[in-house]
């Protein structure tokens, strides 16, 4: 299934199609490490109300943060606690890699930048080799977890 749809306003008259933006639409938001829970959250989220619209998807606070319209407020209510569960099963997600992780300022300091980060990852990450960019996993070139440059480049 698409993450767009086309629907029509409801009123007395129909008015042009509108594209409902669905969550796997927004996952390039945060790291590849988030997004099997965020398909999993769809895949839910369209058994039950398949016209669901995805309105924020993002990493705040080192966590993930997911928001979405449901319709009536029973709807959106029952649709919040799968939303609530997708988060809490980030919580414990290495947003780079989907390792065991934890929520950890940049370089340990007191204050800063937060991501949930397993060891490895937070050890780049603090070291500036690797960085989220468009959903994927971005590499500086400096240091060992960096892979080698493709032939060509």
């Amino acid at each position: 299934m698409g993450d767009e749809k086309a629907v029509h306003e409801e009123g007395p008259a129909l008015g042009p199609p509108v594209m409902v933006i669905q969550i796997p639409r927004l996952a390039k938001a945060v790291g590849p490490g988030w997004h099997a829970v965020l398909h999993r959250l769809h895949e839910q989220l369209v058994a039950r109300w398949p016209d669901y619209r995805a309105v924020g998807v993002k990493e705040k606070f080192g966590g993930l943060r997911v928001q979405i319209d449901a319709g009536e407020r029973a709807a959106r209510e029952a649709a919040s606690r799968f939303v609530r569960a997708a988060e809490a099963e980030a919580a414990v997600l290495c947003e780079f890699c989907a390792g065991s992780g934890r929520a950890r300022p940049r370089g340990d300091a007191p204050a800063g930048w937060i991501k949930t980060v397993c060891a490895d990852c937070h050890r780049a990450w603090s070291a500036r080799e690797i960085m989220i960019a468009n959903g994927a996993v971005r590499y500086s070139g400096r240091g060992p977890h960096s892979p080698a440059a493709p032939p060509g480049d």
